[in-house]
């Protein structure tokens, strides 16, 4: 259940950084509503990378914390066996 939890709080960090940049906000515009919304607003690209390393890291860093934790708990189980 914790696993699953990680899981979807790593999905909604990654629709929360996508929800910044600004072509992913036309793209859905366009989708849903027909027309593009906002204009050509330009903020920078610093939501854009930030997506996108976001999206390529977040499976490495999840599978680290967990290999992580479970290496801490098997030294704790055979300290105490």
């Amino acid at each position: 259940m914790l696993l699953l939890m990680v899981v979807f709080a790593f999905i909604s960090a990654a629709f929360f950084y996508a929800s910044q940049v600004p072509a992913i906000r036309e793209e859905l515009s366009v989708l849903f509503y027909g027309e593009a919304k906002g204009g050509e607003e330009d903020v920078g690209r610093a939501a854009h990378r930030a997506f996108i390393l976001f999206t390529f890291t977040s499976p490495l860093l999840l599978a680290g914390l967990l290999s992580t934790a479970l290496s801490i708990m098997k030294h704790f189980h055979r300290e105490t066996a």
